[in-house]
């Protein structure tokens, strides 16, 4: 999982997840994942996974990130045999009587089925905005001008911006600068990346409406 929070720099830097060389079969990382889910998907432990993948912190992995998954997949446990049962007696050998003959049934036609109707085709998924500011007037609402301005002043729109001056233990870090993992962790994102550009916008929002629709918790306001 990925965790960060508010600040006041503005160096910008890209998170860059670690490389997994010589790996023929790998999952790249999706919204919302863990090391877990992800160990749990290919019947694996989650320290196998880190391991594999010289992964420090499991508690941190990033969108895109591949994690690979060769030889993590847990040995399965062969099934015990059934003991075989004792060979029955063989019966005495029982003498047919004939059956009074049977006359043939006339055949019997069999009734088509119909074929079932085609399947409706899916209704198209309406995709969210991927441009920052899109993103912003999405979630902002008529707070987006303000929140922008925030956004401008802390990183200059930049989602991959950091700071390395630690607070508490932790750095500012995305679009809004929260500090991570400290206020990070306090939002309904602490689950994502900082870095990634609308779980960063959504965190902010948190943080916003959380403060009575203030800016009090930015530097820049």
């Amino acid at each position: 999982m990925a965790y960060a929070a508010p600040a006041t720099a503005h160096t910008a830097t890209t998170h860059t997840a670690q490389a997994v060389t010589s790996c023929t079969n790998s999952y790249k990382v999706v919204a919302g994942d863990t090391l877990s889910q992800i160990a749990k998907r290919y019947t694996a432990s989650w320290l196998t996974l880190a391991s594999i993948n010289s992964i420090t912190n499991p508690n941190l992995i990033f969108i895109n990130q591949k994690i690979c998954v060769d030889n993590a997949t847990a040995a399965r446990t062969a099934s015990k045999k059934a003991p075989v049962a004792p060979a029955a007696p063989t019966p005495a050998p029982v003498v047919p009587t004939p059956a009074p003959a049977v006359p043939t049934p006339a055949p019997v036609v069999p009734t088509p089925v119909p074929a079932a109707p085609p399947a409706a085709a899916p209704a198209p998924a309406v995709a969210a905005s991927s441009d920052i500011n899109g993103m912003i007037d999405e979630i902002f609402g008529s707070y987006a001008a303000g929140a922008k301005h925030i956004a401008a002043c802390e990183s200059g729109m930049n989602p991959g911006a950091t700071n390395a001056y630690s607070i508490g233990g932790s750095h500012a870090a995305g679009l809004f600068q929260i500090l991570y993992p400290s206020t990070w962790g306090t939002t309904s994102q602490a689950g994502m990346s900082p870095y990634d550009a609308r779980a960063n916008i959504i965190a902010a929002h948190d943080i916003f409406v959380r403060d009575g629709y203030s800016w009090r918790e930015w530097t820049c306001q």
